[in-house]
């Protein structure tokens, strides 16, 4: 069936994760799990079959790449290099996961450390990208000292240097500009190692400037909004870049020592706007503490905005099956499953694991998947309440379908927004006026507003010109099209 529909201007910039799944199911997925295709294969695999709805892939481990630096376009300066977890040096796991999942009912985000810039293995950090090229921004303590490796999991570079803010910032982007199927960016140690540290000079000589012009301000509040406004750049530069990506963070889940010790406000953050999503990093082994934590945070009014992340990994790097004694303080997967189903009596977004890595030993995974994410459970679960959707009246899914299609602030790739009517895997392709088709993509979208970044490219790799171009869009086993006619201005 042939319908034609005439074509609505619509919201591109999005307020939120876009899914109608009652409830996230993420994995972070750590870089020793994605070095080769066979264990990326093995991870999907897991996720999908487990019922997961995104994964959070660390593909910038310590100012290093497990993907390809300015891979198509180089508007962001990016030289970091090659990640030494590694060894195949013509494999992008980044690129290898997007394409992997392209079908798959299943997010995918690009888990990025952000301050903490080497590793600790002394041989390691001689040879990391910032120790030899910008030793002079890792951070000081409050007697001027600069602060060891072995201190804070690596050396920290300091928040309060405008240039190391401006770095980072391009690293990010140059990921999100090159990885336009990317669903989200997810930002890790988005903080100051501990509240002895951040007292780089430059950092101490801008304090004391912004005292003078505005007024009183503690030391400690100074850092908050130093973090902060990384926070709230990296925000407005990924929606400018990728308007379908979701930002979100891994904080601390005792929100008064996030401020205090790591300037990490990520209330105000929420209460901002500037993030999609927060990950909280709830790993306490003492279920008191736990049950606690997540009491006071009752009273967040963005509780719907935040996945809680649970320890799935044992301290001696052994399994969490219960049978096995040398699990850390005898924290195992039913220690999981109890704050499993403690988390779903709430009304948080969702549930994350750390990590897919730590719950593979000896079948954990299993056994845990057995227990708290079969179908018939998650069926059950996700029956029960709409999280995360965003706000469309009922006029606009009435019936009516929508694409609009424009270039994107860089000039190098169009955004195109499109009106989902229902979940579900849909196919896009851009047809020309002689019914030649030029494009396809398939992936699989939520109900509602979304948008795909598309590099104007045809299937043989050739420019698309200017000129006018009919979208057709369907779901998978429909036996029907919308046809959509656009106007493709040209791009750079």
């Amino acid at each position: 069936m042939k319908i034609s529909l005439r074509l609505l201007l619509i919201v591109l910039m999005l307020t939120g994760l876009t899914s109608i799944s009652a409830e996230i199911r993420a994995l972070w997925v750590t870089p020793w799990d994605i070095t080769t295709p066979e264990a990326i294969d093995e991870v999907i695999s897991d996720a999908v079959s487990s019922g997961q709805t995104d994964i959070l892939v660390e593909v910038r481990y310590r100012s290093d790449a497990l993907y390809t630096p300015n891979r198509h376009f180089k508007d962001y300066p990016n030289n970091e290099p090659r990640s030494h977890v590694l060894k195949d040096d013509s494999f992008d796991p980044l690129a290898y996961v997007l394409d992997k999942t392209k079908d798959k009912p299943l997010r995918v985000h690009a888990w990025v450390v952000v301050f903490n810039a080497t590793p600790t293995l002394p041989s390691l950090v001689e040879n990391n990208y910032i120790y030899q090229n910008h030793y002079d921004w890792i951070t000081y303590d409050a007697k001027h000292r600069r602060m060891n490796s072995s201190e804070a999991f690596g050396y920290f570079i300091d928040p309060g240097i405008p240039a190391v803010q401006d770095y980072v910032l391009d690293v990010l982007s140059d990921i999100v500009q090159n990885y336009p199927e990317l669903d989200g960016l997810h930002l890790d140690y988005i903080r100051y190692p501990s509240s002895t540290w951040g007292y780089h000079p430059i950092s101490q000589q801008r304090y004391e400037n912004h005292l003078i012009q505005y007024g009183p301000l503690s030391w400690n509040e100074w850092r908050t909004q130093l973090v902060t406004s990384f926070v709230e750049s990296c925000y407005h530069r990924v929606k400018e870049i990728n308007p379908r990506i979701l930002l979100s963070a891994a904080v601390f889940s005792d929100y008064t020592a996030a401020v205090n010790s790591y300037a990490q406000d990520w209330k105000d953050w929420l209460g901002k706007g500037i993030i999609d999503c927060i990950y909280l990093m709830a790993y306490s082994t003492k279920y008191a503490t736990f049950v606690k934590q997540l009491y006071e945070l009752k009273q967040v009014e963005e509780i719907e905005r935040i996945v809680v992340g649970l320890r799935a990994w044992d301290q001696n790097n052994g399994s969490l099956l219960p049978s096995n004694h040398s699990a850390y303080h005898g924290y195992t997967i039913l220690d999981i499953a109890q704050r499993i189903n403690h988390i779903r009596e709430q009304d948080f977004a969702g549930i994350a694991l750390f990590n897919h890595g730590g719950l593979k030993k000896e079948n954990a995974w299993d056994k845990l998947m057995q227990m708290s994410y079969t179908p018939e459970l998650l069926l059950e679960i996700d029956s029960r309440s709409l999280q995360f959707s965003i706000d469309i009246s009922p006029e606009e899914l009435g019936g009516k379908f929508a694409a609009d299609i424009k270039i994107s602030p860089s000039g190098r790739q169009y955004i195109l927004g499109l009106l989902i009517p229902h979940e579900g895997t849909w196919t896009w392709e851009l047809w020309d006026t002689s019914d030649q088709l030029l494009f396809k993509r398939s992936r699989h979208y939520p109900k509602g507003r979304v948008s795909e970044v598309w590099n104007g490219k045809n299937q043989s790799e050739g420019s698309v010109e200017a000129g006018k171009y009919v979208i057709r869009i369907y779901p998978e086993n429909s036996n029907y099209k919308y046809y959509i006619p656009i106007d493709l201005q040209g791009i750079n």
